[in-house]
């Protein structure tokens, strides 16, 4: 166990530095120097590869609104790998937003 903070500490004498958050019991701070402290559970990565994939399509090439290629589901105008890749984006976000969706048995797609 930690010892308990000083008066001196909890005082007026840290004027000069930053105020501490408080956190949650169990939690620690998190150091933005280090990469593996970033949160792993955004959808980042399939996002990046769906906006490239869209950038790769005939589609976009041919000079479509991003808008119009995003809500296409014509396999020969955008692939479907940039389909299965909108899908797989939408029930990432759909994820985060709702965690007991992860424990719920059945069909997910039900």
């Amino acid at each position: 166990l930690a010892p308990a903070a000083s008066p001196k500490a909890a005082g007026g004498e840290g004027k000069g530095k930053e105020k501490d958050v408080w956190l949650p019991p169990g939690s620690f701070k998190i150091d933005p120097t280090k990469p593996h402290r970033k949160p792993s559970n955004s959808c980042g990565r399939i996002h990046k590869d769906m906006l490239q994939c869209y950038e790769k399509s005939k589609c976009y090439k041919d000079g479509a609104p991003f808008e119009e290629c995003l809500n296409s589901n014509d396999p020969d105008y955008v692939t479907p790998e940039c389909i299965w890749l909108r899908k797989g984006y939408a029930q990432c976000r759909r994820d985060l937003l709702n965690r007991n969706r992860i424990w719920q048995r059945g069909n997910r797609a039900a």
